[in-house]
Protein backbone atom coordinates (compact mmCIF):
# COMPACT_ATOMS: atom_id res chain seq x y z
CA UNK A 1 0.00 0.00 0.00
CA UNK A 2 1.26 3.42 -0.83
CA UNK A 3 0.76 6.63 1.20
CA UNK A 4 -2.37 7.78 -0.65
CA UNK A 5 -4.21 4.54 0.04
CA UNK A 6 -3.36 4.81 3.75
CA UNK A 7 -4.58 8.42 3.92
CA UNK A 8 -7.75 7.45 2.03
CA UNK A 9 -8.42 4.54 4.41
CA UNK A 10 -7.92 6.71 7.50
CA UNK A 11 -10.24 9.42 6.14
CA UNK A 12 -12.89 6.82 5.26
CA UNK A 13 -12.82 5.35 8.77
CA UNK A 14 -12.96 8.80 10.45
CA UNK A 15 -15.76 9.97 8.12
CA UNK A 16 -17.76 6.80 8.67
CA UNK A 17 -17.39 7.18 12.44
CA UNK A 18 -18.54 10.80 12.29
CA UNK A 19 -21.61 9.82 10.25
CA UNK A 20 -22.42 7.06 12.74
CA UNK A 21 -22.19 9.43 15.71
CA UNK A 22 -24.32 12.06 13.94
CA UNK A 23 -26.95 9.48 13.05
CA UNK A 24 -27.07 8.15 16.61
CA UNK A 25 -27.41 11.68 17.97
CA UNK A 26 -30.42 12.32 15.73
CA UNK A 27 -32.37 9.31 17.00
CA UNK A 28 -31.16 9.30 20.61
CA UNK A 29 -34.12 9.70 23.00
CA UNK A 30 -34.08 12.80 25.16
CA UNK A 31 -35.91 12.19 28.42
CA UNK A 32 -35.58 15.64 29.89
CA UNK A 33 -38.90 17.18 30.94
CA UNK A 34 -39.60 20.63 29.59
CA UNK A 35 -39.54 23.38 32.15
CA UNK A 36 -42.86 25.17 32.26
CA UNK A 37 -42.78 28.92 32.89
CA UNK A 38 -46.13 30.33 34.05
CA UNK A 39 -47.57 33.07 31.84
CA UNK A 40 -48.17 35.43 34.77
CA UNK A 41 -44.54 35.30 35.92
CA UNK A 42 -42.69 38.58 35.31
CA UNK A 43 -39.75 38.55 32.95
CA UNK A 44 -36.35 38.17 34.49
CA UNK A 45 -34.10 41.23 34.65
CA UNK A 46 -31.25 39.13 33.31
CA UNK A 47 -32.89 38.41 29.96
CA UNK A 48 -31.23 40.33 27.20
CA UNK A 49 -33.23 42.18 24.61
CA UNK A 50 -31.99 42.87 21.11
CA UNK A 51 -30.75 46.40 20.56
CA UNK A 52 -32.44 48.18 17.70
CA UNK A 53 -29.84 50.29 15.95
CA UNK A 54 -31.15 53.27 14.01
CA UNK A 55 -31.56 52.97 10.28
CA UNK A 56 -30.01 56.38 9.56
CA UNK A 57 -27.55 58.39 11.59
CA UNK A 58 -28.31 62.06 11.88
CA UNK A 59 -26.96 64.78 14.13
CA UNK A 60 -30.23 66.71 14.28
CA UNK A 61 -32.04 66.86 17.63
CA UNK A 62 -34.66 64.11 18.04
CA UNK A 63 -38.33 64.80 17.34
CA UNK A 64 -39.45 63.11 20.56
CA UNK A 65 -37.67 62.60 23.89
CA UNK A 66 -35.13 59.81 24.05
CA UNK A 67 -35.74 56.60 25.94
CA UNK A 68 -32.77 55.44 28.01
CA UNK A 69 -31.85 52.80 25.43
CA UNK A 70 -32.02 55.37 22.61
CA UNK A 71 -29.90 57.81 24.61
CA UNK A 72 -27.23 55.16 25.19
CA UNK A 73 -27.16 54.30 21.48
CA UNK A 74 -26.98 57.96 20.48
CA UNK A 75 -24.04 58.53 22.83
CA UNK A 76 -22.25 55.53 21.34
CA UNK A 77 -22.89 56.56 17.74
CA UNK A 78 -21.88 60.20 18.26
CA UNK A 79 -18.96 59.67 20.66
CA UNK A 80 -16.38 61.08 18.24
CA UNK A 81 -17.96 64.50 17.78
CA UNK A 82 -20.23 67.05 19.42
CA UNK A 83 -23.72 67.55 18.00
CA UNK A 84 -27.25 68.39 19.09
CA UNK A 85 -28.33 64.73 19.28
CA UNK A 86 -25.42 63.87 21.57
CA UNK A 87 -26.23 66.82 23.86
CA UNK A 88 -29.88 65.74 24.15
CA UNK A 89 -28.84 62.14 24.82
CA UNK A 90 -26.33 63.30 27.45
CA UNK A 91 -29.00 65.41 29.17
CA UNK A 92 -31.42 62.46 29.18
CA UNK A 93 -28.83 60.16 30.77
CA UNK A 94 -27.91 62.79 33.39
CA UNK A 95 -31.60 63.32 34.23
CA UNK A 96 -32.07 59.56 34.65
CA UNK A 97 -29.01 59.33 36.88
CA UNK A 98 -27.19 56.93 34.54
CA UNK A 99 -24.13 59.16 34.14
CA UNK A 100 -22.68 62.01 36.15
CA UNK A 101 -20.96 64.91 34.43
CA UNK A 102 -17.39 65.70 35.32
CA UNK A 103 -17.52 68.62 37.77
CA UNK A 104 -14.17 69.96 36.55
CA UNK A 105 -15.66 70.56 33.09
CA UNK A 106 -19.04 71.92 34.17
CA UNK A 107 -18.58 75.38 32.66
CA UNK A 108 -16.49 74.34 29.68
CA UNK A 109 -17.96 74.26 26.20
CA UNK A 110 -17.67 70.93 24.44
CA UNK A 111 -14.96 70.79 21.84
CA UNK A 112 -13.54 74.22 22.80
CA UNK A 113 -10.18 73.87 24.60
CA UNK A 114 -9.21 76.71 26.93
Amino acid sequence: MDAWQIVHSVLAVVGGGACTVAGAACVWPINQPRRHVPANRPASRCQSRPVEWPKASTCDPPRQPFTLADAHIAMQLHRDHDCARKRVAFAALVAAGRIHPDTARRHRLWGKPW
